[in-house]
């Protein structure tokens, strides 16, 4: 097949869950097809990844995303996530590599950039819902206040009104989960869909020695994505003070990056008084993540808004590193509370179930084996990667 990717951001270098995702699945596809790609950057010290692409496609382009200051207003009928993901630019480019290229299908990488539908021609159009967009939007509603709630409102019922759109024209939806998918189901039920999680690599997967300091807990996020900086605010703010109080030895590591800037942006207080604690470090980007889920005790993902299958904490359960994750941390993974991680939701509650696996030995040893074996039978890159292979086919029919 030939298969024209297009992302709204560079996979290359994997900084977040979704970019490992793309990238991995740009490597894998990439030995059997024939690949293009065109995608945004943020910043042009990112442009460089463009390089490594590359080296995998036929031909790739990318552009700095530049979103226009006011391009989205409360009247529009496009949410702001499509609005600021749209340039001329980016659309003439789409339009010359898919004339030359000539794909089989087209794998639109994310919702909002299937609003370039229309720059492909008649090539089969298949979309990634990296998130549903529509099912995160109402989770932001719930935690906004006053006129935020009012205006969340109103970009949820538009991302509802354009996802329903975009999911009843492709001719292939892939999902991050078996009920992601039965929600796209719902609204788009002549759309077929195929359920593929993210995945880790075989190196990932291999059991490793782990030497854990004792009661330090990790905290991983791209913090440019709002419902991991929530969620890093909902742990300092709400769950920290309560483990210290039981477990004065334990220490926090922020691994990430933009957490400085972000929270310089959104909570300037809350950054400083995590630099003046002596029991948070903020790591910032860290380029091995698993020796870093080799040296701490556990993971704590207290994740409230967002959608899709949480990367790091598959991630985690891969490395052997015993999770603390909400109910939604844990959406999309066949998972049990004290069989493969702990799940709690109140800050109380979520501060008692890390204290006492900080705390345990015991549990750590019997979750650390427990989530290897469902991170090993559900998520291997390589079985996945197949699984995708084959829906990209289904979308392309005879376009091959």
């Amino acid at each position: 097949m030939r298969i024209l990717v297009v992302s709204p951001f560079l996979p290359y270098p994997p900084r977040a869950g979704g970019h490992a995702q793309i990238w991995s699945w740009l490597r894998r596809l990439s030995r059997e097809h024939e690949l293009a790609f065109v995608g945004f950057y943020e910043r042009e010290e990112e442009a460089s990844g463009l390089e490594e692409i590359k080296r995998l496609c036929a031909t790739a382009r990318a552009r700095l995303r530049c979103p226009t200051p006011h391009a989205h207003t409360s009247f529009a009928q496009l949410p702001m996530w499509v609005t600021e993901f749209y340039s001329c630019e980016l659309a003439g480019d789409l339009r010359e590599v898919a004339s030359a290229f000539q794909p089989s299908v087209v794998l639109f990488a994310s919702t909002n950039m299937a609003q370039y539908r229309c720059c492909v021609g008649p090539a089969a159009v298949a979309v990634f819902a990296l998130e549903i967009g529509f099912v995160a939007g109402r989770r932001r509603i719930e935690v906004a206040r006053g006129f935020d709630r009012l205006r969340a409102r109103f970009d949820w019922l538009r991302m509802l009104r354009y996802e329903t759109g975009v999911f009843r024209r492709a001719d292939h939806i892939i999902a991050v989960s078996d009920r992601d998918a039965e929600i796209i189901r719902a609204v788009a039920p002549q759309t077929p869909v195929t359920a593929v999680p993210p995945g880790v690599d075989e190196r990932q997967l291999a059991p490793g020695p782990r030497n854990p300091i004792p009661a330090t807990v990790l905290y991983v996020g791209h913090m440019e994505h709002y419902p991991n900086l929530d969620g890093l605010l909902y742990l300092y703010q709400e769950i920290w003070p309560r483990v210290r109080s039981q477990a004065p030895e334990a220490r926090l590591m922020v691994a990430g990056g933009g957490a400085r800037e972000e929270l310089a942006r959104v909570a300037p207080e809350a950054l400083a008084a995590m630099e003046a604690d002596q029991s948070v470090e903020l790591a910032g980007f860290v380029p091995d993540l698993r020796a870093v889920m080799d040296r701490t005790a556990a993971l704590a993902a207290p994740l409230r808004l967002g959608g899709g299958v949480r990367n790091k904490v598959i991630e985690s359960l891969a490395a052997g590193l015993p999770v603390v994750t909400t109910t939604r941390g844990a959406e999309g993974l066949a998972v049990a509370h004290d069989r493969e991680l702990l799940i709690a939701d109140a800050p109380q509650e979520f501060a008692a179930q890390l204290v006492r696996l900080l705390r345990d030995q015991g549990l750590q040893a019997r979750l650390a084996a427990a989530g290897r074996v469902v991170a090993g039978r559900d998520h291997s890159n390589d079985e996945l990667a197949k699984r995708l292979a084959h829906a990209l086919a289904q979308a392309a029919g005879g376009r091959v």
